[in-house]
């Protein structure tokens, strides 16, 4: 069961992108004062970001040339003000401060509430039929160096659509996160909480930002954020960093740090684990791995990735950077059963020559799908943007996505096992018709894969304390309850289509409607509900 509720209004309007709905009720001008322009990603060093070059020449003779006034409003003002699903009306960067226009004025106790608000004044109403755009603000995101590996994966699609990793859990095992605790490329993640905590299986008592430096370049691949340069595939994660991996040396050990890793990731109840190591040869000669181990059931590592997945945990495991090599050959954990093996491919959807082979030695396709390990975009340990090669990449540039993709599977569809989750993205793949040693399904595409995901017979999608809305797949019919049993005089629902096309208008008197859709295409629609000077919107799938 999906619940959402009016506050989720901002998922439903980004549907409604350009378009406009009549209003026939009244609404009301609000002024919002916001306290501060901190942590603005636009800076008076370099105005041509926000002014004209016009404008600039203008100010040539002008001393001091730029002010805090001339900056922008804070974009996350904005967005946040935004999602609470209050349409900003107009702006002014001088004033810093916004005039919002809504129907329900009680929405304004909430953005009242946010930190960053210095007050709200109700400046006025508009009677009658009124044009109010529906229209979400959209921010362009600007990706930076990581464009390429994001549009790849059309992961551009979940980003636009809210889903960028909120409320997901991931963890990452690895080898070290040097400076990721002062890293500026991280202030985000943790100024907004969402470094949760660490764990070094290794060394209970060492420093785990003071050691290797390859989980913190993984890191950033998924949450680095540096505006206007790079921005990771799941910006708004939360994250547990596992140190499972000794670097100095390579023992059957690590294998066992592996299990151990991943049973703490479980224990705290990540989501997502993505782990960029793979072991087949060691420095004692005698434990090497032989591509007849490469079954899933042979490692302990790999066994335990089979154990994560089967408990509901998307692990993602890069592929290995053997295929030019002796061995090329995937390793472990990369031959676990259940969970996600990644290869690596080029901007243009090659394969990487380094990118290691499946299948796996009982022949599953293995890897799985692929995204982009070489000249991947990353943030070095000390905040600059860089490239890097490896399926220690591709990895993770693929976990981020996955998590976003199930962040929205959790807010729009009927909940999915972790195997449903996996095969829809597989299908997606630019290869799934003829899968192949080196690349498996391919590349997948997150915006066919979200088309892709199944739904239950009934489907519940809103459930408030006045209304639960149901979609019944048998008898095509949308079931609207309203549970406050007032029918109010001029209380009506109506449905609009994405493209903002009103399909059905119809009072609603009685507790209990039923809006047939046989006659309808398949797809998304918005129910619209007035009454008692209120409007409710929610979206719900046919």
């Amino acid at each position: 069961m999906v619940k959402s509720n009016t506050i989720h209004l901002s998922i439903i309007l980004l549907l409604f992108i350009a378009i406009s709905i009549q209003a026939s009720t009244t609404s009301y001008y609000f002024y919002v004062q916001f306290a501060n322009k901190n942590n603005s990603p636009y800076s008076l060093t370099n105005p041509s970001e926000f002014l004209s070059a016009q404008s600039i020449a203008r100010r040539e003779h002008r001393a001091p040339i730029y002010d805090s006034t001339d900056l922008p409003i804070n974009p996350s003002y904005l967005s946040q003000v935004n999602n609470l699903g209050v349409n900003i009306h107009n702006r002014s960067k001088w004033m810093n401060g916004v005039t919002v226009l809504i129907r329900d004025s009680s929405v304004m106790s909430q953005v009242r509430a946010l930190s960053f608000v210095k007050f709200v004044q109700y400046t006025g109403k508009l009677d009658g039929a009124a044009t109010i755009s529906a229209k979400k603000i959209k921010t362009t995101i600007n990706y930076g160096t990581a464009t390429s590996q994001i549009d790849q994966l059309n992961g551009k699609y979940l980003h636009n659509l809210g889903y960028r990793g909120k409320d997901i859990v991931i963890a990452i095992l690895d080898a070290g996160f040097n400076n990721a605790n002062t890293n500026i490329a991280f202030d985000s993640l943790r100024l907004q909480g969402r470094l949760l905590g660490t764990k070094d299986i290794i060394n209970p008592n060492s420093n785990i930002f003071a050691e290797d430096g390859h989980g913190a370049m993984v890191l950033s691949t998924m949450t680095g954020n540096l505006p206007n340069q790079f921005l990771g595939t799941a910006p708004d994660a939360s994250f547990w960093l596992i140190r499972t991996e000794y670097v100095p040396t390579e023992y059957l050990v690590e294998t066992d740090f592996w299990a151990s890793g991943i049973e703490f990731a479980d224990s705290v109840g990540v989501d997502v684990v993505n782990s960029s190591l793979g072991y087949t040869e060691f420095d004692d000669a005698s434990m090497n791995f032989t591509y007849a181990d490469m079954n899933g059931k042979v490692s302990r590592a790999s066994r335990a990735a089979t154990l994560a997945a089967q408990k509901g945990i998307i692990v993602v495991n890069s592929a290995g950077n053997d295929g030019n090599k002796a061995w090329h050959n995937i390793g472990v954990p990369a031959d676990a059963e259940g969970i996600v093996t990644v290869g690596a491919v080029t901007s243009t959807g090659s394969p990487s020559s380094f990118s290691s082979f499946g299948p796996s030695s009982d022949f599953r396709v293995k890897p799985e799908i692929c995204s982009m390990g070489t000249s991947a975009a990353v943030v070095s340990t000390s905040g600059t943007t860089i490239s890097g090669n490896g399926t220690s990449f591709a990895s993770p540039i693929m976990a981020g996505m996955m998590a976003c993709f199930l962040q929205a599977s959790k807010s729009i569809y009927p909940p999915c096992d972790v195997p449903t989750l996996l095969k829809t993205v597989f299908e997606s793949g630019s290869l799934y018709a003829n899968p192949t040693a080196q690349m498996g399904y391919g590349i997948p595409n997150f915006q066919l894969a979200l088309a892709k995901l199944p739904f239950t017979s009934l489907t519940e999608i809103t459930e408030t304390k006045d209304v639960i809305i149901a979609y019944d797949r048998n008898d095509k019919s949308i079931h609207v309850r309203l549970l406050d049993n007032q029918i109010a005089e001029g209380k009506s629902i109506r449905l609009y289509s994405i493209t903002g096309s009103l399909q059905m208008n119809m009072p609603l008197n009685e507790p209990e409607t039923l809006l047939h859709t046989d006659k309808l295409f398949p797809g998304m629609y918005v129910i619209s509900i007035s009454g008692n000077g209120k409007t409710s919107t929610h979206k719900v799938v046919i």
